[in-house]
């Protein structure tokens, strides 16, 4: 029996679909994921070397680092948000292996004298000038959002005298706060400029 015209052209458009999807489907979390860690390999050996100072050890992290970013690519929630996911889930990686090498080390050796404690390794920052980062976070915010965190934050003035300056009372002064440092933790924390060294 002959196809209706109608169901002919479902079919033709359903082929149609299936050949033009390759070109118009969307990047995969995965896909996205492993595009940032080609792009950005060098960056977080880089990091990986500067953080463990053996070559072999930080090998070792990054390789574990790639691993668990393409297994966990399904909780990427936002793929504007790859770099501050990754640059987390690098430094729980990194935590990781602090973590395992005290432990072997406890179980091996004692401490050695002088040697920077395990709390201050893990203080440690990404970027060689935390305050070059500090500023080119706080350019890319709303000027007002700048403001308030460079004299509350940044600045030695008291709270009561920064109201009166801005012309509100200090419960709005709290709030402007609260939300400029959101805004500033969520510009942080997508940024790639703090991987950079």
């Amino acid at each position: 029996m002959p196809l209706s015209y109608a169901a002919q052209s479902e079919d033709i458009v359903a082929e149609e679909q299936e050949r033009s999807e390759p070109e118009n489907r969307r990047e995969t979390n995965r896909e996205i994921i492993e595009r940032v860690l080609v792009g950005d390999y060098v960056i977080f050996r880089r990091l990986a070397l500067k953080r463990l100072r053996d070559r072999l050890a930080a090998d070792d992290v990054l390789q574990s680092f790639c691993v668990k970013a393409l297994e966990r690519a399904h909780q990427l929630r936002d793929e504007n948000a790859v770099h501050g996911w990754l640059r987390r889930l690098f430094e729980t990686t990194l935590l990781d292996h602090y973590r395992a090498s005290a432990r072997l080390n406890a179980k091996t050796t004692p401490l050695e004298p002088g040697g920077p404690p395990l709390e201050e390794i893990l203080g440690e920052s990404l970027s060689v000038d935390e305050s070059e980062v500090v500023e080119e976070v706080l350019a890319t915010l709303r000027p007002a959002y700048t403001q308030i965190i460079r004299q509350m934050d940044l600045g030695r003035d008291e709270p009561s005298v920064i109201a009166s300056r801005l012309h509100i009372s200090p419960n709005n002064l709290a709030v402007r706060l609260h939300r400029a440092r959101g805004a500033f933790r969520d510009a942080l924390a997508d940024t790639p400029i703090a991987l950079q060294t």
